[in-house]
């Protein structure tokens, strides 16, 4: 009898690479998205308050459907959610593009399609991770997740800087390129092989099965610490990036160099990632939590300092090289302590967590910027970072060592 055939490799599965590029495309049109949207909104309502109200009002819309978008890549068939919602964000950005060129743009659209972008992302996402085990090797699975790890530093790193780049151009052309991007992210959904429809399971509704994940996390005490470090490291890590966006459009600075200062920030956290296995392989889940927080707070004070001008952006870039370490020990430890038939929505459950606070950042940085100063915005979030850091030194869960 015949052994079988060993699996290909994956830069010669056909179905991978398609996904890959797919999923690069899509998230190279978000992180565009990320500097254009408040960009558009700063000069349409020339009002930093109005602009963080309306990217906070983005956010929550992704919140509020985050957990149940993660059941529901496990109910319905993959492939076709993955091209709707990228056909869907295709047309709509087409027709901000077109609004922007004829002049029939306002900040209300603006919103609106921002808020479509959000909600396609946050269903795209999951569904786009859990049709990997239909498509490869169980033993690739390792390699599989560090390519899309390289990715997703890679899209958040071209997108701003692009997307700055283009809007000093011409202010539909960022959004225009979002339009291609989830477009060629289609085809390439479309191209995809196989049966990608979850296997049927008994289901209790999606917003049961989602509080069943979060009552799971909170009884746990390493999980709890994740839950109420994460809202407050992330609250204060997308209040700092987008009040540095505020500001330097705020005192005159141009879209191109606030994308390139956007990019220096990503450096770090690709710097982080390349480090990370080393650095947790030294560290318990307590001592990376408390090091991470504490140099990132002292980090963010000295931004605070040099706010408004771009030079703010160095010391949050290398308070980011800390934080794919941090990220790997929290949910490390969490999927370790976690049931395997509760992983994907206890996933979810602390992505929703996460946010939690971060749907305010937008707001808080603009409402500081318009009636306090740049470095008063930063301040905030750098006294944000500090809470966490003597939550970190206060708790007890993390301070045993725990393997790597």
């Amino acid at each position: 009898m015949s052994s079988p055939a060993p699996a290909p490799t994956l830069r010669r599965n056909r179905n991978f690479q398609n996904l890959w590029v797919g999923q690069f495309l899509s998230d190279l049109g978000s992180a565009m998205g990320v500097l254009a949207y408040p960009l558009l909104l700063l000069d349409l309502t020339h009002s930093t308050a109005l602009a963080g109200i309306a990217a906070t009002l983005a956010s929550l819309a992704a919140f509020v459907v985050r957990l149940p978008a993660g059941s529901l890549a496990d109910r319905v068939d993959r492939r076709r959610t993955m091209v709707i919602t990228d056909a869907v964000r295709t047309v709509v950005l087409l027709a901000l593009a077109v609004a922007v060129i004829t002049h029939h743009v306002s900040w209300p659209i603006v919103l609106g399609v921002a808020i479509i972008d959000r909600l396609g992302d946050t269903i795209f996402t999951p569904t786009s991770t859990a049709i990997l085990p239909a498509i490869i090797d169980d033993s690739q699975f390792e390699r599989a997740v560090a390519a899309n790890e390289g990715r997703q530093y890679a899209a958040s790193m071209i997108g701003p800087a692009l997307g700055g780049a283009l809007f000093s151009a011409a202010r539909a052309i960022p959004f225009l390129a979002d339009s291609v991007s989830y477009g060629i992210s289609t085809l390439t959904s479309l191209r995809l092989t196989g049966n990608f429809r979850p296997a049927e399971t008994e289901h209790h509704g999606l917003w049961r099965e989602s509080i069943d994940s979060l009552r799971h996390l909170w009884n746990d005490r390493v999980s709890r610490l994740v839950i109420t470090q994460a809202p407050l490291i992330n609250f204060a890590f997308n209040g700092m990036i987008i009040s540095i966006v505020f500001a330097m459009r705020k005192y005159g600075y141009s879209a191109a160099l606030i994308g390139l200062t956007q990019a220096g920030i990503m450096v770090g956290g690709l710097l982080g990632a390349l480090l990370a296995p080393r650095l947790r392989g030294h560290l318990t889940l307590h001592q990376v939590v408390a090091l991470f927080t504490i140099i990132g707070t002292a980090l963010f004070a000295l931004a605070a300092v040099l706010a408004p001008t771009p030079w703010m952006a160095l010391p949050v870039g290398a308070s980011a090289v800390l934080a794919p370490t941090a990220n790997a020990a929290l949910m490390g430890e969490l999927l370790r302590r976690t049931p395997d038939e509760m992983r994907g929505r206890a996933t979810n459950a602390v992505m929703q967590a996460a946010t939690a606070l971060a749907v305010l950042s937008p707001l808080a940085a603009g409402i500081a910027l318009e009636h306090l100063s740049a470095r008063a915005a930063v301040a905030i979030f750098a006294v944000t970072l500090a809470i966490a850091a003597v939550i970190a030194n206060v708790s007890r869960a993390g301070r045993t060592p725990d393997p790597a």
